[in-house]
């Protein structure tokens, strides 16, 4: 298909492989539902005040993307970064909270989604790859590498993401104590926010620790199962995780508050979660890489985990490599 014939189109959601067992999906027309087959839930919003909807679906070869993509040239605001860092560093030695995922914004020019959509791709599409516009007039592109829950046949996995080094540097990121420190501080966390939708003594770390390999960066990722209590569903297991302990914090509310605190404005799609699926089987992404529209373009996300080791040269430069998402149209 042609994406920038999706630029006009009605709302939709065009969903990449980790949602379509490695292909696209199209779904057309969306409309709210409380049986539909999309969920999404933004930062802000409760998991069970999701919102549902059904769409009209149809799987597609693999989009064409257009051979002149844009530069997309993302301007980060991050001026009190330094001092929010400190703020962080000083609850922390107070003992008020653990870890906290502080985020800034970057700005995007006025493209069309499908150039948004092509140029987050080039590199290869992301696993959960997504292009959304809702009937409310939400519109979103994300390239999230990191599944937040996914269920099959009564079972819940999910795959925190934490711990990032630019491509090459899977080395240096596999001798950081602070990285790996993270990474083990949010597995229990979401080893703690599964407990209620789980059967008692079910939940366990398959895998600790495991290294992903993006076009843009290193990450790490830890693996967490359990079998869901009788009649636990989607919206459950979304209430019970979201917002996603890897771009909040620990202990969570904690996180919460600071967050609240730092951040000068909502962070809507980003950080949200986005689910697909019906019956027995649902994939829902963590909304992180993602941009979303507003009047005077599109607002791109981007954050790490502040420890009390952290230092705010470093923890500038790993803002600089989730940018990279952005930027893998110019490396064709």
């Amino acid at each position: 298909m042609n994406l920038a014939d999706l630029d006009a189109s009605a709302p939709f959601a065009l969903l990449g492989p980790g949602f379509a067992d490695g292909g696209f999906l199209l779904l057309e027309n969306l409309a709210p539902s409380s049986r539909g087959n999309l969920v999404f839930a933004p930062y802000e919003r409760r998991g069970r005040e999701a919102t549902r909807l059904h769409g009209v679906s149809r799987r597609l070869q693999p989009p064409v993307f257009p051979g002149d993509l844009p530069d997309l040239a993302p301007a980060l605001e991050a001026d009190d970064h330094e001092r929010c860092v400190e703020r962080i560093r000083q609850a922390i030695a107070a003992g008020d909270v653990y870890q906290v995922c502080l985020t800034r914004p970057a700005r995007l020019p006025p493209v069309s989604g499908s150039l948004l959509f092509a140029a987050m791709c080039a590199g290869g599409a992301a696993r959960f790859a997504a292009w959304v516009r809702l009937p409310d007039g939400t519109e979103f592109v994300s390239a999230s590498p990191e599944l937040f829950f996914e269920i099959r046949d009564g079972c819940v996995r999910s795959e925190p993401m934490k711990g990032t080094a630019r491509p090459g540097a899977g080395g240096e990121l596999a001798l950081s104590g602070k990285d790996a420190a993270e990474l083990a501080m949010i597995t229990d966390l979401v080893r703690n926010d599964l407990t209620p939708v789980c059967e008692p003594g079910t939940i366990s770390v398959a895998c600790a620790r495991r290294f992903v390999e993006l076009p843009y960066a290193v990450q790490t990722v830890a693996d967490v199962e359990g079998r869901l209590r009788g009649r636990v569903g989607p919206l459950g297991v979304l209430d019970a995780l979201h917002p996603g302990g890897s771009v909040t914090g620990a202990p969570k509310h904690a996180a919460l508050r600071m967050i609240r605190t730092l951040e000068r404005r909502p962070r809507g799609a980003y950080c949200g979660a986005l689910a697909y699926g019906g019956g027995r089987v649902w994939t829902c992404s963590l909304l992180i890489r993602t941009a979303q529209r507003d009047a005077a373009g599109w607002t791109y996300g981007v954050g790490g985990g502040i420890v009390f080791d952290s230092e705010p040269a470093r923890e500038m430069d790993e803002l600089h490599v989730k940018l990279g998402a952005l930027r893998c149209a110019g490396r064709r």
